[in-house]
């Protein structure tokens, strides 16, 4: 049994002996779903990415027409949940590093696109015809000689 304090005692019921109550209930099913997660994977990048699929996916199932989407989305979901609660760790961890692997270069060029765009007014972006880097000049200062420092190739180009 939960012992409130007096002053929650003595206000009768609802008010701040409640809120103690519950308070009280979040925290130990927070320590609780705590202590059942030690030693299983938790949520990864994969995971994440599976669940965020799974969510547009859902959205989609929606749609007339694409009534059996909401079973794809069922089994998406699934192995998300079974990504996040397995005890496998290491089988966990390779496949995380394998979905990290093969979405870095799509990140990196998202990444570049994004700075490119927020820096268009400022410097002038191209890439290195002798290794394919992406090397930037700042706009407005005429036509520049520019070195790429990976290749050492000498291009000139119009900022």
């Amino acid at each position: 049994m939960i012992s409130l304090p007096k002053d929650a005692r003595e206000a009768g019921g609802g008010g701040e002996g409640e809120r103690f109550i519950v308070r009280g209930f979040f925290e130990r099913l927070q320590w609780k779903m705590a202590a059942w997660m030690q030693g299983r994977n938790g949520v990864d990048g994969l995971s994440n990415f599976l669940m965020g699929v799974g969510l547009i996916l859902l959205i989609l199932s929606v749609v007339p027409g694409f009534d059996l989407l909401s079973w794809v989305v069922l089994a998406v979901l699934a192995v998300a949940l079974f990504r996040s609660f397995s005890k496998n760790i290491a089988a966990r961890s390779k496949e995380n590093a394998a979905f990290e692997q093969a979405v870095q270069k799509p990140k990196r060029w998202l990444a570049l696109k994004r700075k490119a765009w927020a820096n268009r007014k400022t410097t002038r972006y191209f890439t290195c015809k002798g290794c394919g880097t992406v090397l930037s000049v700042p706009r407005g200062k005429g036509t520049l000689r520019v070195v790429c420092p990976k290749c050492k190739t000498e291009t000139t180009k119009k900022s």
